[in-house]
């Protein structure tokens, strides 16, 4: 059956495995236990046999034993995922600063405010690249906000932030509402998502995306990968 029907069918990357996925590319060489990786992503152990089968049968994973498995392939894997997630529709709620102003400036205007502003945010996309692996010129910031539909008002409050369906400064509601935030990290006293996540919104924006999403891979992910 190819791959794409495959996919389809019996889709790897749903919300619901995709925490395992994120705990099984944090080390892709080890083999990985199916018990202990279900306890790291917080899954039973039945959806763990379930995932990895499904990466099986697509050829991105191998079972060692009964017990254990092995990723296969996690460059080509990530890629998948990021073509597969490129389609999917994100609520993105946008605006502008009360006053005119460039990229750099909304980080520090966040970083100046992130104490005052609510919910489990983290810089992704293109700013968040910036701070991670800089590559490519970027003049949006792009916000992951869960609960960004009950939150975006006080963002704005706190910011004074004018709505705007052009303007720079996006706050996106995620479609992993919980894994999303797998792996925030603090980043020049900014929250920034997780390198993989970084990756999957970095692969969908339209403007030199794909080249800075490869570039993280090939600077900051495979060169972990390798260490692992």
């Amino acid at each position: 059956m190819p791959k794409q029907q495959l996919l389809q069918e019996r889709n790897p990357f749903a919300d619901s495995a995709s925490m395992l996925l994120r705990v099984a590319l944090s080390n892709p060489t080890k083999p990985w236990g199916i018990r202990e990786l279900a306890r790291m992503a917080g899954a039973s152990p039945a959806l763990a046999i379930l995932a990895l089968r499904r990466l099986e049968r697509i050829g991105y994973a191998s079972r060692e034993s009964t017990a254990e498995a092995r990723i296969l392939e996690p460059a080509q894997l990530l890629r998948d995922w990021a073509a597969w997630y490129a389609i999917k529709a994100l609520k993105d709620y946008r605006y502008s600063p009360a006053k005119k102003t460039d990229a750099e400036k909304i980080l520090k205007l966040l970083s100046n405010a992130r104490a005052e502003l609510p919910g489990r945010w983290a810089l992704t996309s293109m700013a968040g690249a910036s701070l991670v692996a800089p590559f490519a010129v970027f003049n949006e910031v792009h916000v992951h906000l869960p609960n960004a539909d009950e939150l975006r008002r006080s963002w704005q409050n706190v910011l004074r932030l004018v709505p705007n369906e052009v303007g720079p400064i996006h706050l996106v509601q995620p479609y992993y509402a919980d894994s999303g935030s797998f792996g925030v990290r603090e980043v020049r006293k900014l929250p920034v998502v997780s390198d993989v996540q970084l990756y999957l919104d970095c692969y969908r924006y339209p403007v030199r995306g794909r080249e800075q999403a490869e570039h993280i891979l090939s600077q900051v992910i495979m060169p972990r990968w390798k260490r692992a």
